[in-house]
């Protein structure tokens, strides 16, 4: 993910290609797709890795994707009382 890259725009373009895979019959588990979804972001999101990877014993790319969408209103310094993720679309199970 290039630094300045919107999070939603980001998410598209990973479950586009979780999309792809899929559709020629790769499997990828969810814990798979929220690794990759981390291992791409850009330095501004780096110093999540640790509480999303390690706060919970699941890894939940619903929960990963709202708290980068979060984070990333805060660094626009935007309100994040309104914060609205039923736009975003995960591919698969």
């Amino acid at each position: 993910m290039a630094e300045g890259t919107k999070i939603y725009d980001h998410l598209s373009f990973l479950n586009g290609i979780v999309s792809e895979l899929e559709a020629i019959g790769v499997k990828i588990e969810d814990d798979d797709k929220v690794l990759r979804l981390l291992w791409s972001l850009s330095t501004s999101y780096k110093h999540m890795l640790p509480t999303l990877m390690y706060e919970n014993e699941t890894i939940n790319l619903e929960e990963v994707a709202s708290a980068l969408l979060l984070e990333e209103r805060k660094l626009n310094g935007k309100s994040t009382e309104t914060t609205d993720v039923s736009a975003l679309a995960v591919v698969g199970n």
